[in-house]
């Protein structure tokens, strides 16, 4: 036997075995299951309250738990998540004028059902999804549609998305049994004398886009688009405002809102292991806010165990043409609030946090674990302090997908 026909067999046999292989791995299908549980506990305080007219306690107290599983099946991919804000509010207590030094409570549920298939011949993702989210005066019900397209290279990635949310702002759905039949919208206890409004839902449609473009080894740059059109009641019902000759009422701004907003996100990888992420982002809308925001994090790999998550933001805006400080609102205008969330700001975020990665095994248990804490400051008084901690568990297997028998 020559060195001729060794090769050749040697080539046959090669191929013979990379299409065994192949075949080996189209007879199995990946299964995977993402447990995520969150906790985000949120403590702000100010006094501008627009329950109270732009002056008033803003205290607020916020305990989120939620629970969030993905589970990937070959090419479907579904997505759960359920949660719940319980908030105390002291300026609530004051829509009733009630004065007691025990904020009342207040709830939001929300939960969402996404579903995802994957295309591997044309690269291309595939999201359809349902959101829901209710409390004692709002309601709303989410669409979602979504589109995501990577390059042959894998080089460039386009997504699109489209969300539209339907909303009910009317009061007592939870009062007197589950899910009642909602009865009016809330006003101020001193303004319930008439109807302020002539509508209740508010209807919103976003389109989101994206671009992402893997420029080397080490940088990926990014430009995405929100644009939204808000119609029907954008007011909030229980938002006192005082004019100038020491009369209120409530709150009125217009019945439709164009949003556009527009960010650059650059990701470096540097030598030593750190990740920096920028965005620079801007937004706008016909209420008169201009709006500019820099965003920074750095991901600091310590150990192939722990990261480092320092981050930093800032934020800057002109205030709606609609805003003014309480008691400075003409009688004769059409439009006033004094939500100060409308008012021409500057805020400062500042955050650290840590994530740890406990084991080496990656197909099943904790995979993950990371805790988070930021401080917020914005230029009227406002401070507010964030803590989030997130447990991810993981499990993967390969799963048969038909048997063949061996032929003779």
């Amino acid at each position: 036997m020559n060195k001729r026909t060794v090769l050749v067999g040697s080539l046959a046999f090669s191929m013979l075995m990379a299409k065994a292989q192949k075949r080996e791995a189209s007879e199995f299908k990946v299964k995977e299951t993402q447990v995520e549980l969150l906790y985000n506990h949120y403590l702000q305080n100010g006094d501008n309250s627009a329950v109270t007219g732009g002056e008033g306690t803003e205290r607020l107290i916020v305990y989120g738990p939620s629970f969030n599983l993905n589970k990937s099946i070959g090419k479907n991919g579904f997505n759960f998540q359920l949660g719940a804000d319980i908030i105390s509010s002291a300026s609530t207590d004051n829509i009733d004028r009630i004065k007691s030094s025990a904020s009342r409570l207040d709830a939001r549920t929300y939960t969402s059902l996404h579903y995802t298939r994957y295309i591997e011949k044309s690269k291309m993702s595939l999201s359809v999804g349902l959101s829901g989210s209710i409390e004692s005066d709002y309601a709303s019900v989410g669409k979602y549609l979504s589109v995501t397209k990577t390059s042959e290279n894998d080089m460039r990635t386009y997504s699109a998305e489209l969300q539209i949310f339907n909303d009910d702002l009317r009061w007592g759905r939870l009062e007197g049994g589950f899910l009642a039949e909602p009865q009016f919208l809330i006003y101020p206890i001193e303004l319930r004398f008439q109807e302020w409004y002539d509508e209740y839902e508010r209807d919103s449609y976003n389109l989101n886009l994206g671009f992402t473009q893997v420029v080397d080894q080490r940088n990926t740059v990014g430009i995405f688009s929100a644009l939204s059109l808000q119609k029907g009641l954008l007011a909030t019902p229980f938002h006192r405002v005082f004019f100038t000759d020491d009369s209120r009422a409530v709150e009125q701004l217009p019945e439709e809102r164009q949003k556009l907003a527009i960010s650059l996100k650059w990701n470096r990888f540097t030598q030593n292991g750190i990740i920096l992420k920028n965005t620079l982002g801007t937004y706008m809308d016909d209420f008169g806010i201009l709006a500019l925001t820099l965003d920074h994090e750095t991901a600091i790999k310590l150990s192939p165990k722990w990261t480092l998550l320092p981050s930093l933001r800032y934020h800057t805006q002109q205030g709606s043409k609609y805003f003014a400080p309480k008691g400075e609102h003409n009688p004769n205008d059409t439009y006033y609030t004094s939500d100060y969330d409308l008012s021409s700001i500057n805020s400062l975020t500042i955050g650290m946090g840590w994530s740890h990665w406990p084991t080496n095994r990656k197909n099943k248990g904790l995979h993950n674990f990371s805790f988070r804490y930021f401080f917020y400051s914005r230029s009227n008084g406002l401070r507010a302090h964030t803590v989030s901690t997130s447990f991810n568990f993981l499990k993967k297997r390969r799963v048969q997908k038909r048997k063949f028998r061996k032929k003779n």
